[in-house]
């Protein structure tokens, strides 16, 4: 590490420090006549450059609908309220896609939003293989995750001009009301840039994508080999190598979600219901926002009025309907990141490909690091990249390395597909935002008020030789490795309004989505799916892919429940039936495995409790609801790891040990409520909740806890993250959503938990408010916060106001020092415009110096 290289910008400052002096010294014997050095004036005037406000107001729920003049003018409504509901963790979003933890808050702390369990970061907790601020920073530089000037400029210009840089500056305008208020790291961090919110943009495209854990597995693999590259490949013909219990797959986020609708014709209202249910993390980067934008359309811009959620320090709505539409996405499992085996020369400085070495190219990352007591310093990162994509592995010793890239790696078109979506009116026009092949992965399902229903396994998915098994890190000396051009969206799995009626996709294959024949189904068996885009597997207990179908999964659950829906006929789904589907608890199928292989009685003295415990289970209903019999299963399932036993005797064995530890934990086994055990903290709130994990119990409504083995509590940290059911009536969109916890992180906002406490808690969605009538009522309007008007300022505009008191603090110093001589100056009056022009340049020069102080 060095010391940073202060000399040109020391140099830069001095100049800038005399045109300063200059410039006052020059026009300070007639400030008051010169609008432009009288920076109260400064600030009146740019507040009136747009000379529009926006709407903002907050429902009894704590959603925000924003109402703008133009869709620029809502964009930036939006950032403001994102910034009033949670600035601190949308700037740390932004400084986490940036990879400014380090030069933040420094090296050594724990303060990325990405990495799974920032719950338990953010209250001290570190575990064995978090990341700490360095190890993030460097990861994403290397991955490119940071969007640099030239890269963003590659985005769609009208996207950066009406939604991406206005959403920027709400942001900032908020930071610079709140000024004196804020900690000082997120000053140090403003003001936010468009390259920010790309680059969050960026970042959780390629999260959702694939995450790392296909290189994680393949470093582990090679390293529990001793670097046997040959024995690795091996793997590619004779299956997987023995590899020790603790390796495998390594998937980060975790991620999972529910979609599912019926068509208008099986539905009660005639017009169709889609259900929207991603399972996230509740806090963290995945933590959703909720908001209702609306813009009049304006030349080719298209009206915008879209409610739903978004992450925090995005602009644009990830879940949600329009007036025309509804969407959902869940995670699917197409291969969009790959590793490559690359051999290195002895000097490591050139990789073998098709006959030749082949020089890596060098980059030296320049990682920005705080060091207590000393202030900012350079790390040097030198980074290597082959043709195939970023070395992230390199063994010097044996001479490989192993190198990653990632489909969504320098793709642009993800802020305007989604901005498209948002706009869509119908399928057509949705298919053509689909087609910018912009969002790396997900099932998309979409219903329209026209009852239209469509679904596209989505996948930003290069093509590939299906020679090798590309879960496995591939030999990148082989030129039939080499990724090809995308597969494009009109040969991507897809299926348009069923003969059934009804679609669903919980994380399974596309081709279970709804009943048989269905198109996917009929184009896979005459055109077989490559392997790489859509998966093959079946699920095993205690492992393997859940994607597939099997009686323990989700999709399986919720199949049956919509093809039972869909036998009563036409016109008998209702939406009460998808709001019962959102807080179903059901976990029948495991359950019924594991109780059919428990006797009536276990005889013998000293098996009382055991018995007892045999009885509660059989009478149980099978629902993961406030019940004792769900917190003896929930234990029991953990024992054995999730595989139903095969024997009586090995089920009464593992069932014993559960009573024993219930017993020791909490002093009976038969009397401990599930509600009472498996919670979830909220500030000072705590709150019993129903359901349990996804699989393998095939839980519809899953909730991710940690187990503190010493109280016995399952925290829970994640599961139903959103839930939203969407119809029409009379050709008027309505919609029933909820939050996990509330809308904003502001502990003494009534907001904080309402949605916890009233609605979540209690499996409950509650209605939502799209149209002016019910907007515009007072009595749906938040008591906490009303309704307000926000002046629009443009990004440069809010740029210029955060950086006045930096001028202005400058100005007053020298003012000091030297405007008493430059009163008594005959020459100060007659050089007055070259005072004021040479004080406008620079502020334009001090607010490019902040912008490029902030990049590394």
């Amino acid at each position: 590490m060095q010391r940073k290289k202060f000399l040109s910008f020391s140099i830069a400052a001095l100049f800038i420090s005399m045109i300063l002096l200059a410039g006052i010294t020059l026009a300070a014997s007639n400030t008051a006549t010169y609008g432009s050095l009288n920076l109260l004036a400064v600030q009146e005037n740019t507040a009136k450059q747009t000379g529009t406000n926006v709407t903002i107001i907050w429902d009894i729920y704590g959603i925000p609908h924003i109402n703008g003049t133009t869709q620029a003018d809502t964009f930036f409504g939006h950032g403001y309220a994102q910034a009033v509901d949670g600035l601190e963790l949308l700037m740390l979003n932004l400084i986490t896609a940036k990879g400014r933890l380090s030069a933040t808050f420094g090296y050594d702390k724990y303060n990325n939003t990405w990495y799974p369990g920032y719950k338990l970061r953010a209250q001290g907790i570190i575990r064995a293989d978090d990341l700490n601020n360095a190890m993030s920073d460097g990861l994403l530089w290397k991955l490119k995750i940071p969007v640099s000037h030239s890269q963003y400029l590659k985005i769609n210009q009208t996207m950066r001009e009406i939604m991406i840089e206005p959403f920027a500056a709400g942001i900032n305008y908020y930071i610079y009301e709140h000024w004196n208020t804020l900690p000082s790291w997120i000053k140090q961090n403003a003001p936010v840039m468009g390259e920010d919110i790309a680059s969050m943009a960026a970042l959780v495209n390629f999260l959702f994508a694939e995450d790392i854990g296909s290189w994680l597995t393949a470093e582990a693999t090679l390293k529990a080999l001793g670097w046997d590259v040959e024995t690795y490949l091996l793997q590619h013909y004779l299956g997987p190598v023995p590899m020790p219990p603790s390796l495998g797959s390594s998937g980060l986020l975790n991620k999972g979600s529910n979609e599912y609708l019926v068509n208008g014709s099986l539905s009660k209202n005639g017009y169709p219901i889609l259900g929207a249910d991603p399972h996230l993390e509740w806090d963290g980067i995945t933590q959703w926002h909720e908001a209702h934008l609306m813009a009049p359309a304006n030349g080719t811009l298209p009206e915008l009025n879209v409610h739903g959620v978004i992450f925090y320090g995005l602009p644009f709505i990830g879940i949600g309907h329009n007036e025309y539409l509804a969407w959902m996405s869940t995670v699917n499992q197409p291969d969009t990141m790959d590793v490559w085996i690359e051999r290195l020369d002895s000097t490591n400085t050139k990789y073998y490909y098709n006959g030749s070495w082949v020089p890596l190219t060098k980059e030296v990352i320049k990682l920005p690091v705080l060091v207590p007591g000393i202030g900012i310093m350079i790390q040097d990162l030198p980074t290597y990249y082959s043709h195939h994509g970023v070395l992230l592995t390199i063994n010097e010793t044996a001479h490989y390395a192993l190198a990653v890239n990632y489909s969504t790696s320098g793709q642009w078109a993800g802020v305007e597909q989604f901005y498209l979506m948002n706009t869509a009116q119908n399928i057509t026009q949705w298919k053509e935002a689909m087609s910018l092949l912009g969002v790396g992965i997900f099932n998309y399902m979409v219903a329209t008020v026209y009852n239209e229903t469509f679904y596209v396994w989505n996948a930003m998915c290069p093509q590939r030789n299906e020679m090798w098994n590309w879960n496995l890190a591939v030999p990148g000396w082989n030129t039939t490795t080499d990724w090809e051009d995308f597969i494009p969206f009109g040969s991507l799995p897809m299926q348009e309004d069923p003969e059934s009626g009804w679609m669903q996709n919980c994380n399974i294959q596309c081709w279970n989505i709804t009943t048989q024949p269905n198109n996917i189904t009929a184009t896979n068996s005459t055109s077989p799916f490559p392997r790489y885009l859509v998966n093959h597997y079946t699920y095993q207990p205690g492992g393997g892919y859940y994607r597939a179908m099997s009686n323990y999964t989700r999709g399986y659950n919720m199949f049956y429940i919509l093809n039972g829906l869909a036998a009563g006929g036409p016109g008998s789904v209702s939406a009460d039936d998808f709001l019962g589907i959102a807080g179903n608890s059901s976990v029948y199928y495991l359950a019924t495995d594991y109780i059919a292989m428990l006797p009536d009685k276990v005889p013998g003295a000293g098996n009382e409790t055991l018995n007892e415990t045999v009885v509660l289970l059989k009478s149980w209903d099978r629902y993961a609801t406030n019940q004792t019999a769900m917190t003896v299963f929930q234990r029991w399932v953990e024992t054995t790891g999730g595989t139903p036993p095969s024997t009586q005797d090995t089920a009464l064995t593992t069932l014993n040990a559960t009573v024993n530890w219930m017993i020791s934990t909490y002093g009976n086994a038969t009397d401990v409520y599930w509600g009472n055990v498996h919670i979830v903290v909220r500030g000072s709130t705590i709150v019993g909740l129903n359901g349990t994990g996804g699989e393998p119990y095939g839980c519809l409504n899953p909730h991710y806890g940690i187990l503190d083995s010493t109280t016995g509590l399952w925290y829970c940290y994640g599961g139903e993250s959103f839930e939203m059911v969407t119809t029409w009536k009379d050709g008027k969109v309505m919609s029933w959503s909820c939050l996990p916890y509330g809308n904003t992180n502001n502990e003494s906002s009534i907001h904080f938990d309402d949605m916890l406490l009233n609605w979540y808690s209690k499996d409950m969605l509650h209605p939502d408010f799209f149209y002016d009538d019910e907007i515009l009522d007072p009595a749906y309007q938040s008591p906490e916060k009303g309704n307000i008007s926000v002046p629009v300022y443009t990004l440069a505009q809010t740029i210029y106001l955060i950086m006045l008191p930096y001028y202005q603090a400058l100005a007053n110093y020298f003012t000091v020092v030297g405007v008493g001589q430059a009163v008594s100056s005959q020459q100060a009056s007659s050089n007055l415009v070259w005072g004021g022009i040479a004080t406008l340049v620079l502020i334009i020069m001090m607010a490019a110096t902040v912008v490029i102080l902030r990049r590394p």
